[in-house]
């Protein structure tokens, strides 16, 4: 699977470093394949503070570590009210898209011309960027 832009979703992240999640170790190799091959790896700004929301309840400071370090592998895309009223637009257009978090990510990942966006969460709609979780991208691998 060949791609040059992946948006990553907050659960992906997560799965980096909550070891207890389902697909943990999916998404840990998957992450690992995408870093070898220089693909560049994109997350929401809104993102990062869900992400921070969920892993401080375990550790705060370690929380702030893991942040730090997604920042490092990850780039933020900022979002303004252009792109919340395209993802809103778009939920009063096609009843698919159900949840405004998932629109915005998939209408920043589309202005951002991402070949795949990589989610855990079977609900995420995407009709026209391939979406697919961790533990399928590592199958198309092999």
């Amino acid at each position: 699977m060949s791609c040059k832009k992946v948006f990553i979703d907050a659960n992906v992240i997560l799965d980096l470093f909550l070891d207890n999640r389902p697909y943990s170790e999916y998404s840990k190799e998957a992450f690992f394949h995408l870093q070898k091959n220089n693909v560049e790896l994109l997350t929401s700004c809104d993102l990062i503070t869900t992400v921070y929301y969920v892993l401080r309840k375990y550790d705060k400071e370690k929380a702030l570590e893991n942040l730090s370090y997604t920042l490092e592998l990850l780039y933020l895309i900022p979002f303004s009210n252009y792109e919340t009223k395209k993802a809103i637009e778009l939920m009063q257009k096609d009843k698919n898209f159900k949840d405004l978090e998932d629109t915005l990510q998939y209408v920043l990942a589309k202005e951002n011309q991402c070949d795949l966006i990589l989610s855990n969460d079977d609900d995420f709609y995407s009709p026209d960027i391939k979406k697919i979780n961790t533990k399928d991208f590592l199958e198309k691998l092999t």
